[in-house]
C-alpha cells in the first residue's frame, strides 16, 4: 500500500516546498501578477502545463480515436490561438504590460467601455465556473475509479491541496508549480509503449483520412480551439506574468513545440484503441485504456502524473476566476488611474482567497451532478468560441463599443438557443461553430448595412 502512494507524497512535498518558496516574500505583486518578472523557461512550461492537463489528456485522446492523425489539425489551431494572443498584447502593449493588469477584462475595459467589460466578466466567470466544476467530474471519476476512493474524498482531496497553494501563493506559486508538473505530466506518454501499436495499419488510417466528415470535424474543433485561446483567461495571466515581449514569444513558440512533441503518442494511442476495438465509447475511452492496457507498477507514476495534469490547470482556472472576482466582483467599476498602492492590492488578495474559497465549494458541490462529459466539452467550446468571434470581429472592425455590446449578447443568447435547442450536439463537432456562424453574419450585415446607409445619406 505505502508503495502505491509514495510517489505521490514525494510529490506532494515538493509542490510544498515551491510554494513556500512562491509566497515567502509575502508580496502582492507576487501574488497577483508575479510581478510581471517571468522569462521564457518558467514561462514555457507554464504555458504548456495549463494548457496540456488531465482534461486535455482526456479530451486528446478522445479526438484522436475519433479524428485519426487529424487530430494534427486542432494543434494548429492552437498555435493560432497562442500567435493571436501574442500579437494582441504586442498591438496593446501600453495596456497589458501596465503595472496593473491583472487579467483579460483589463484590456476589454481599456479597449471598449464598461458594459462591455462587465457583460465578458461575467460570461468568463460562467465560462471558468463551468470549466472547473467539469474538471472536478473528470478527475473525481478518475481517481475513484483508480484509487478505489470515494468521490467526495477524491473531490476533497484533490480540491483541498490545489486550494492550499494557490491561495498561499497566487501566480507566482501557480507558474512555478506548473514548471514542476509540466515536466511530471510527461509521464503520461509511456501510456503509447502499453498500447497494441501494432493493429495500426494502412488499413487502420486510409479509411480516416479519405472521411470528409471527419475532416471537416478536426477542422471545426481547429477553428474553435484558435478562437477560445484568444480569450482564454489563463493564457492572458500568463501574458500578465511575463518579464517581455521576447520571453512571450519564446515561451509560446517552444510549449507549442512541446505540445507538438505530445501530439505522436496522444494519436498513436486514440487510433490503436480505435483499430484494436479496445473502445466503442469516446466519452469513457481514457478509463478503457487504462484499466485494460496500464500494468500494476505504472499506476503510482500515472497518479502523479495524472494529479500534475489535474491541478496544473485548475490551479490555472481557480486563479483566473478568482481574481475576476476579487478585483472587479460581478460589476465592473471605473477605477482611479493612479497605480495601486500597497493597500489596494492587499485588498485584492484578500478578496481573491475569499473568492476563491467560494467557488472551490461551489464547485465540488456541482462536480458531483455533472453528467455528460462530451456535451459538457462541446458546450464550453461553443461558448467561448462564439465570445471570440465578437471580441475579434470587434477589434478588427473597428466596431463601437455600443456595436460590441450587442454583439456579444447576442452571442451568449445564440449560444443559449442552439445549446439548449439541442443542435449542438456531441456526434459533430461542426455544430460547436453554430453560433460562431449566426454572430459572424450578424456582424458582417450590419457593418455592410451600415456602409449602405452612410453612402445613401452622403448622396441624398
Amino acid at each position: 500500500m505505502f508503495e502505491k502512494y509514495f510517489p505521490t507524497v514525494i510529490y506532494l512535498i515538493i509542490l510544498g516546498f515551491i510554494t513556500w518558496l512562491s509566497a515567502r516574500r509575502k508580496d502582492p505583486k507576487d501574488f497577483l501578477y508575479a510581478s510581471h518578472n517571468m522569462g521564457w523557461k518558467p514561462l514555457t512550461l507554464s504555458f504548456f502545463a495549463s494548457l496540456f492537463s488531465s482534461y486535455n489528456v482526456v479530451v486528446s485522446i478522445t479526438f484522436s480515436f475519433l479524428f485519426g492523425p487529424y487530430i494534427l489539425i486542432p494543434y494548429f489551431g492552437a498555435l493560432g490561438g497562442f500567435l493571436a494572443v501574442y500579437f494582441l498584447a504586442k498591438k496593446y502593449k501600453d495596456s497589458v504590460f501596465r503595472e496593473d493588469f491583472n487579467n483579460v477584462i483589463d484590456f476589454i475595459k481599456n479597449k471598449f467601455d464598461l458594459k462591455v467589460a462587465n457583460l465578458l466578466n461575467l460570461s468568463l466567470i460562467v465560462v471558468l465556473f463551468l470549466f472547473i466544476t467539469l474538471q472536478f467530474f473528470i478527475n473525481n471519476t478518475l481517481f475513484s475509479q483508480f484509487l478505489g476512493w470515494n468521490k467526495y474524498l477524491s473531490a476533497l482531496f484533490i480540491g483541498g491541496i490545489v486550494f492550499l497553494y494557490t491561495n498561499i501563493g497566487g501566480l507566482k506559486a501557480d507558474v512555478f508549480t506548473d514548471v514542476f508538473q509540466g515536466i511530471l505530466m510527461l509521464i503520461i506518454v509511456a501510456l503509447v509503449f502499453m498500447v497494441d501499436t501494432s493493429k495500426i495499419t494502412s488499413e487502420t488510417i486510409l479509411p480516416i483520412l479519405s472521411d470528409k466528415t471527419i475532416l471537416y470535424g478536426a477542422l471545426s474543433i481547429a477553428f474553435a480551439q484558435f478562437l477560445l485561446l484568444i480569450v482564454q483567461p489563463e493564457l492572458w495571466q500568463r501574458v500578465v506574468a511575463s518579464r517581455s515581449l521576447k520571453d512571450l514569444k519564446i515561451g509560446i513558440v517552444l510549449s507549442w513545440i512541446l505540445l507538438m512533441i505530445i501530439w505522436v503518442p496522444m494519436t498513436m494511442i486514440g487510433l490503436a484503441a480505435r483499430a484494436s476495438g479496445l473502445a466503442k465509447d469516446p466519452s469513457t475511452i481514457f478509463y478503457d485504456i487504462l484499466q485494460t492496457t496500464a500494468p500494476g507498477w505504472f499506476f503510482p507514476f500515472l497518479i502523479v502524473s495524472l494529479f500534475a495534469a489535474f491541478m496544473s490547470t485548475l490551479d490555472s482556472s481557480l486563479f483566473a476566476i478568482s481574481s475576476q472576482l476579487g478585483k472587479y466582483g460581478f460589476l465592473v467599476k471605473r477605477e482611479e488611474t493612479k497605480p495601486p498602492t500597497p493597500s489596494d492590492e492587499r485588498k485584492t488578495v484578500k478578496k481573491i482567497r475569499v473568492s476563491m474559497t467560494i467557488v472551490l465549494i461551489l464547485a465540488l458541490i456541482g462536480s458531483l451532478f455533472f453528467a455528460n462529459f462530451l456535451k459538457g466539452v462541446f458546450g464550453l467550446i461553443s461558448l467561448m468560441t462564439v465570445l471570440a468571434v465578437a471580441l475579434v470581429m470587434a477589434l478588427l472592425l473597428k466596431i463601437s463599443s455600443n456595436e460590441t455590446f450587442i454583439a456579444i449578447l447576442l452571442s451568449i443568447l445564440a449560444f443559449i438557443f442552439a445549446f439548449f435547442g439541442g443542435y449542438i450536439t456531441d456526434e459533430k463537432p461542426v455544430t460547436t461553430l453554430y453560433p460562431s456562424f449566426f454572430i459572424f453574419g450578424y456582424i458582417l450585415l450590419q457593418r455592410i448595412a451600415l456602409k449602405i446607409y452612410k453612402l445613401y445619406a452622403k448622396t441624398s
